[in-house]
């Protein structure tokens, strides 16, 4: 249990350092990354640890501890049309009374067979929910970090040049004409290179917020759809007092708990009994009732995950968008029909980037820099291209 502590401590840390993406890719990469992997931890820890347990009768010759395992790996069910029938349900989606299984012409509860095991074809079956999330949740939480981390991949294999002019900038080590011929020399690095590598960033912010997406979307699928309004259901039900919230009467409360919708933390679970020796076969079928403890805490774990998957959402999209910005800036600047329109003419979007660098990290060198650029190509390039091509657009 320490090894488990001082391992979440240490996924839990965040050290504050300068980093090559944008703050919004870091709540991804970094910060979304972290709290699936510890989710995964927490819900591993449970995993191991907590039974399932179900109510078994003394007379019927069952064992608790085998009735509990066999439901663990067979899974437990509720009734979904029991969802708005509280005061007749014993738990979330149970019938009080254990018989019922389906819904007559008249709205009312019913047997779909009766004493004799014949089928009432007025009794129509209700419908059957399976939960055995329970069996995989700690590895789908974990592997759903990887969502978050693939854009950054693709991140550090097209920025390269980026991070190796900010690294080479911070050791000092390289000088202006150095930079000069590395990065703005159109052989080396051609526009068409430049192009893929502005459109790849675009479709990198656009990763993170179909990450994201993604994700919201396999914890709805495995949940039943349940996830999707589960923050703006769980939202409402605080506003009941507590003893509506809270009661063990159904009855009292004219709505199920959120929770429960999403992950109910009781539910039946039917056993098929067969035995037989030399003078004996033995056959027979249970329904239990059983508790999924394990239930409650993914109940407040999904909940975190969904205000955290929804903040993603909107700072991913709000990452795009201020990307999407800078280059509008950059395509306003080019515009203009002074000396700084000129000059953003001939840079392409990339080289742009390569300038806001030096300005920010390294000021002599950035002047130095943005001195060759107008001897290289405003004194030779702009007035005959301006003249052959009016208004062209050069940015890319």
């Amino acid at each position: 249990m320490a090894m488990l502590a001082a391992s979440i401590q240490e996924l839990v840390s965040i050290k504050i350092k300068p980093r090559h993406d944008g703050i919004t890719d870091q709540y991804n990469r970094i910060f979304m990354v972290k709290i699936c992997l510890i989710c995964a931890a927490i819900i591993g820890v449970n995993y191991f640890s907590d039974k399932v347990s179900c109510i078994v009768a003394n007379g019927n010759g069952m064992d608790g501890a085998f009735v509990g395992s066999a439901c663990w790996i067979q899974g437990f069910y509720v009734f979904d049309e029991m969802r708005d029938r509280l005061d007749e349900s014993g738990y979330y989606g149970i019938p009080k009374n254990m018989d019922y299984d389906g819904i007559n012409p008249l709205g009312q509860l019913c047997s779909t067979v009766d004493r004799a095991l014949d089928k009432v074809t007025e009794c129509q079956p209700m419908q059957r929910l399976y939960y055995l999330q329970y069996q995989y949740m700690p590895f789908f939480t974990a592997s759903l970090a990887f969502f978050f981390y693939l854009p950054y991949i693709l991140f550090k294999t097209v920025n390269f040049d980026i991070i190796s002019l900010r690294d080479e900038i911070k050791d000092g080590e390289m000088s202006a004409d150095k930079i000069f011929t590395s990065y703005f020399d159109r052989i080396v690095n051609n526009r068409r290179r430049m192009r893929y590598k502005s459109i790849l960033n675009i479709i990198i912010k656009l990763m993170y917020l179909i990450a994201n997406v993604l994700a919201f979307e396999a914890c709805d699928s495995i949940l039943h759809g349940d996830f999707r309004s589960y923050g703006t259901e769980f939202a409402k039900w605080v506003k009941y007092e507590n003893f509506e919230r809270h009661d063990h009467n159904l009855k009292v409360r004219a709505v199920p708990k959120p929770g429960n919708i999403l992950l109910p933390p009781m539910g039946f679970c039917d056993i098929h009994e067969a035995s037989r020796d030399v003078r004996n076969t033995h056959i027979n079928t249970h329904r239990f009732i059983c508790e999924i403890s394990p239930h409650v805490l993914y109940q407040y774990v999904m909940l975190v995950f969904w205000f955290l998957l929804v903040i993603g959402i909107v700072i991913s999209i709000l990452g795009f968008f201020q990307h999407i910005m800078v280059h509008i800036a950059s395509y306003i600047q080019m515009n203009r029909h002074d000396p700084t329109g000129k000059l953003y003419r001939v840079l392409t979007l990339r080289e742009i980037d390569y300038l806001d660098i030096l300005r920010l990290k390294s000021t002599s060198q950035y002047g130095t820099v943005l001195k060759k650029i107008r001897e290289d190509r405003l004194d030779h390039v702009v007035d005959e291209t301006e003249k052959l091509y009016p208004g062209k657009d050069t940015m890319f």
